[in-house]
C-alpha cells in the first residue's frame, strides 16, 4: 500500500504549482463554505434573542380575565412539561406614574422575582439599588427614571384604571435592559402590589413560559393545549406572533443551503478535474507501472491518495483560513458601539459535519479516474506514446 502512496505523491510533486492551487481552491471553498454556515446560525440567533430578550417563548392567558388557581397551573407545567425551564405568575396593568406635575402613562408588572430571571433576567439588569421588591415598593427603568429626575429611595405615585387616589411607591432599584421602550413603560413590583393595584385579591394575569429550545415553541404551546383544559385558557407563542421573522429564518436558512452546496460542488470538481488531467497526463508512467507488475487495484489506489492529500492539506489549511474569516468578522463587522453586528461564535459540531461531508464527497470523487486508471491497457499506452 504505500507504493501507491509514493506514487500519488510523487505524481503531484511532478506538477507544484497545479498542486497548490488545487490545495488553495479546496482550503478557500472548505472554509468559506463553514463560514457562511456559521455567519447563518449567529444571524439566526442574533434575530432570536432581539425579539425574545424581553419576550416569553410561551404565554397562557386566562379567558376568564385572570387565574385564580394559578399556583396549580404553575406546578403543572413544571412537572408534566421537561422541555419548560422557568414559569413565571405575573399580573400587568394599565396606568401613570404621578411625581409632582408629570404624569407618564406606564405598564406596572408584578412579579415574583425569582420566577423571572430565565426570561428577563432581572437581578442582572439592575445598576442601582436592589432587585427585592417588597410591597408597595418598584422597580423603574433608566430612562424613565432619568424623565422623572428621580433616584433610589425616592417616592412616586402610581395610578391604575379605576382607582381615585395614586398609591405612593418607594423606588428600591433601576434597571437597565437596554430597550428604550422596556426602560420608558415597564414598572415593575411584586405580585401582592400589583394584585392590590387591580383589586385581583389572589390571582394572575397570564402565566409566561421560557423552553429549552425557542423554535419548539409553537410544538409545546400545542401539547400544552392539549394537557390543560383549552376552555378556559388562551394560549400564545413568540412564532404564532412574529410569522414574518420564523419566514425570513426559514427562507435565509435555504438560501444558505443552496450557496454551499454549490461552493462544495465547485471545490469538488476542482478537485475530479485534476485527478482526471493527471490520467491523461500520466497515462504512460502507469502503463509503464502496469507492465512492471503495478496490479489494477494499486494503479487506482494511486488516485484515492491523491485525492486523500489533497483533501487533508486543504482542510487544515482551510481552518487556518477560517479562524482569520471569523476573527475579521467579529472585529471589524461591528456596530456603532463596537459590538459585532451578527455575533459568529464557534460551533464545533457544525464544522466537523461539515468536513467529514467534504471528505467523503472529495474521497468519492477519485472513483471516476480510478476507474478510468484500471481501463488503461498498458501495451496500447506504450505503443502509442
Amino acid at each position: 500500500m504505500l507504493l501507491p502512496l509514493k506514487i500519488a505523491w510523487r505524481f503531484l510533486l511532478d506538477k507544484k504549482l497545479q498542486t497548490l492551487l488545487v490545495i488553495f481552491g479546496i482550503a478557500i471553498g472548505v472554509s468559506v463554505q463553514i463560514f457562511i454556515g456559521l455567519v447563518s446560525q449567529g444571524l439566526e440567533k442574533t434575530l432570536v434573542n432581539k425579539v425574545l430578550a424581553y419576550s416569553p417563548h410561551i404565554t397562557v392567558h386566562s379567558k376568564r380575565g385572570g387565574f385564580s388557581d394559578w399556583q396549580k397551573e404553575a406546578d403543572r407545567l413544571r412537572s408534566n412539561f421537561p422541555e419548560v425551564e422557568a414559569v413565571s405568575p405575573n399580573v400587568n396593568n394599565q396606568g401613570w406614574i404621578k411625581l409632582e406635575k408629570m404624569t407618564i402613562p406606564i405598564l406596572v408588572r408584578g412579579f415574583n422575582i425569582s420566577d423571572t430571571e430565565r426570561l428577563y433576567n432581572i437581578t442582572a439588569a439592575i445598576y442601582e439599588g436592589s432587585s427585592q421588591v417588597n410591597d408597595n415598593e418598584v422597580l423603574l427603568g433608566k430612562e424613565l427614571a432619568e424623565r422623572l429626575g428621580v433616584k433610589v429611595g425616592d417616592e412616586v405615585g402610581i395610578l391604575t384604571l379605576g382607582s381615585r387616589q395614586p398609591v405612593t411607591m418607594k423606588i428600591v432599584g433601576l434597571y437597565d435592559f437596554g430597550v428604550a421602550k422596556i426602560n420608558n413603560t415597564w414598572v415593575i413590583t411584586n405580585l401582592t402590589t400589583a394584585q392590590n393595584f387591580i383589586g385581583f385579591d389572589n390571582e394572575v394575569t397570564e402565566i409566561e413560559l421560557a423552553i429549552d429550545d425557542p423554535f419548539q415553541a409553537d410544538v409545546v404551546s400545542d401539547q400544552i393545549s392539549s394537557a390543560l383544559s383549552v376552555d378556559q385558557l388562551y394560549i400564545s407563542n413568540w412564532k404564532g406572533q412574529n410569522q414574518l421573522l420564523v419566514s425570513a429564518i426559514g427562507g435565509q436558512k435555504i438560501v444558505t443551503l443552496v450557496i454551499q452546496f454549490f461552493i462544495m460542488l465547485a471545490t469538488i470538481i476542482s478537485i475530479v478535474n485534476i485527478l482526471t488531467i493527471n490520467v491523461f497526463q500520466k497515462s504512460k508512467q502507469v502503463g509503464i507501472l502496469k507492465a512492471m507488475g503495478l496490479t489494477d487495484i494499486s494503479s487506482s489506489l494511486v488516485f484515492f491518495y491523491q485525492a486523500l492529500l489533497l483533501s487533508l492539506v486543504g482542510i487544515a489549511l482551510s481552518l487556518g483560513f477560517l479562524v482569520v474569516f471569523l476573527r475579521g468578522f467579529n472585529k471589524y463587522i461591528v456596530t456603532a458601539q463596537g459590538l459585532p453586528v451578527v455575533k459568529v461564535t464557534v460551533d464545533y459540531r457544525f464544522i466537523g459535519l461539515s468536513i467529514l461531508i467534504f471528505f467523503v464527497v472529495a474521497m468519492s470523487t477519485a472513483i471516476f479516474p480510478a476507474l478510468r486508471c484500471i481501463k488503461l491497457n498498458p501495451i496500447e499506452v506504450i505503443k502509442n506514446a
